[in-house]
């Protein structure tokens, strides 16, 4: 590793970052899962409620890196079925509205813990006034 990443909110015994900091960019990650158990958190008991808690999460780490969900411009994002899709789009669009919405990629895929959404996000750091 390198002194130019700082990494927000480490889990060794998971072995991730919730995020990862560079001049540039921070990259976050947001599963509604119990570190310590691994499973999904029992707030998360919709599509919609899962899709906040992720979002509130990386909205968490954003800002321990003087960012906001403004930043954000692009994300990555999993359902763990093509059947969430919509619940999980209508909480997205009302998260981030009134917009400008960051580009997203959705795809369905296996998920850990019994989650059902999965969001990543890259966020990019505006450049200082003074230069």
């Amino acid at each position: 590793m390198t002194d130019a990443i700082t990494h927000i909110h480490p889990n060794n015994d998971a072995g991730v970052s919730r995020g990862v900091a560079t001049e540039h960019f921070v990259y976050a990650a947001g599963l509604a899962i119990d570190g310590a158990t691994m499973r999904r958190v029992p707030e998360a008991d919709t599509i919609e409620n899962e899709t906040r808690i992720c979002l509130q999460r990386i909205e968490d780490t954003l800002a321990e890196a003087g960012l906001s969900l403004k930043d954000v411009a692009k994300t990555s994002c999993w359902v763990s079925d093509e059947a969430y899709r919509f619940e999980f789009i209508h909480a997205y669009r009302d998260y981030f509205a009134p917009g400008p919405f960051p580009s997203r990629g959705t795809v369905s895929a296996s998920l850990a813990g019994d989650c059902r959404v999965q969001i990543e996000v890259t966020a990019v750091r505006p450049e200082p006034a003074d230069s």
